[in-house]
């Protein structure tokens, strides 16, 4: 009996493992970019504003090489 908890506890760490999302990059879209900067807990607007440009300039770039 304690084989088979042991088992079942085995198979339920690997499926949690596998269901746990990888991390994603400093923002995966040009959408994510305006969360991004929120997260980014910059000051003023016009520091967000040149984050969300960098970040959009990057996802752009991503894109074209991909």
């Amino acid at each position: 009996m304690v084989k088979n908890v042991f088992l079942a506890a085995a198979a339920t760490l690997i499926l949690a493992a596998a269901t746990i999302p990888v991390g994603s990059t400093s923002a995966m879209a040009c959408h994510g970019c305006f969360k991004a900067a929120k997260a980014a807990q910059l000051s003023t607007m016009k520091e967000r504003k040149a984050f969300r440009k960098e970040c959009r300039a990057h996802h752009k770039a991503a894109k074209k090489a991909a």
